[in-house]
């Protein structure tokens, strides 16, 4: 295990305050973001690049849902330098610096993963080249800006899934870089990620020993399918409520269909969805499974194990029961000492530090939730 000396959470409700010397934080959800194309236009073909210029941008689709209101943002935080306020939530996310002062110092976080903003709508884009173009200028950037600049940042890389031959070959091309840890993927497609179109991309992530993250984006845009499976809400708020959706469809797909078994040393990290809808789905799948598994032989095992083995769910956003009691009886229903994940979603309106978004936890979950679980995922 790679210790960092000197990682040092501080005293808040669930952190002792006492200094360790192994890993303490893992934060597996941080957005970085280009503040406009031109950003991507040096690391681009010059046939997309002038295209770009031309036709004003990425031609990345929208949902055509309002998103966040324009001050939105956490105002809570007692340290001045974490004051949402001094920042438009619409540019946060765009510098190292600010990302190093009000997030990776301030809780000192041993390892953060870069999980991208801007790109995800690449894999539902209608041209394949140019979302395979778009995306591998966007690692290049992001290594150049954001991975050399921070022993402690570790990236996953952006991939377009519509041409599963391109996507391979960009992890080819970046996949062995230790800094590179994960592919990030939106929860919005064509098909459920268990689908054999696939397959191709799970292979070269399994040799290179890289987790497939999802995280919500591209629902109901471009070529993805709608946003909730009734259709087009009218509301963003009825799209948020939806993502526990989208979490359980990928995660039966990746089941149902033997991804686990085809690929047995494959890890999965499903972001920003919520963590309740995990419990739900391993006990019904469990008991449906038994009545129908004749559809899936493959499926060797209950799913519930394959979940528990093989599916992390990120921390952001945090349900918040009714009392601590309820809480920690949902932590133990989802297996959280081997399934969660602490994600903050930094810098997102709603994203949740370290030390807040908990009640004190057990120390040995605390560990794992924080720290192993993710540590164990990523190999650091």
């Amino acid at each position: 295990m790679v210790t960092v000396p000197g990682a040092r959470p501080i005293t808040a409700p669930g952190w002792t305050g006492q200094p360790r010397l192994d890993l303490g934080l893992v934060d597996c959800d941080v957005h970085q973001g280009i503040k406009q194309p031109e950003d991507l236009y040096p690391y681009l073909p010059r046939v997309y690049r002038e295209q770009m210029i031309e036709q004003g941008g990425m031609r990345i689709p929208g949902s055509g849902y309002f998103n966040v209101p324009q001050n939105a943002g956490r105002t809570d935080l007692a340290a001045a330098n974490c004051d949402a306020t001094k920042h438009s939530t619409h540019k946060m996310g765009n510098s190292y610096e600010q990302l190093r002062d009000e997030h990776l110092d301030l809780w000192h976080v041993d390892y953060a993963l870069l999980t991208g903003a801007g790109v995800y709508g690449a894999s539902v884009l209608p041209d394949p080249d140019f979302a395979a173009a778009l995306c591998r200028a966007f690692n290049d950037w992001t290594m150049e800006h954001w991975i050399a600049r921070d022993e402690r940042l570790i990236m996953a890389m952006a991939v377009s899934t519509s041409d599963p031959r391109l996507a391979v070959r960009e992890i080819e091309r970046i996949g062995a870089d230790p800094r590179v840890r994960a592919i990030m993927l939106p929860t919005g497609n064509r098909m459920p990620y268990g689908n054999r179109f696939y397959h191709p991309i799970w292979e070269a992530c399994e040799r290179h020993g890289l987790v497939i993250g999802i995280h919500p984006g591209n629902e109901g845009a471009g070529l993805a399918g709608p946003p909730t499976g009734v259709g087009y809400p009218t509301y963003y708020i009825e799209t948020r409520m939806a993502r526990p959706q989208m979490a359980m469809a990928h995660a039966v797909s990746l089941i149902a269909e033997g991804v686990f078994e085809k690929f047995p040393r494959l890890k999965v990290l499903i972001d920003e969805c919520d963590q309740f809808w995990a419990v739900g789905l391993m006990w019904h799948m469990d008991a449906d499974w038994k009545s129908l598994r004749d559809q899936t032989p493959w499926v060797k095992r209950l799913p519930s194990e394959y979940f528990r083995e093989h599916i992390r769910v990120g921390s952001q956003p945090m349900l918040e029961a009714a009392n601590n009691e309820q809480f920690l009886c949902m932590l133990d229903a989802m297996h959280a000492d081997e399934t969660l994940v602490y994600s903050s979603d930094w810098p997102h309106w709603d994203w949740d530090d370290p030390a807040t978004t908990f009640p004190k936890l057990p120390e040995h979950l605390h560990r794992r939730v924080f720290a192993d679980n993710a540590r164990e995922m990523f190999g650091l």
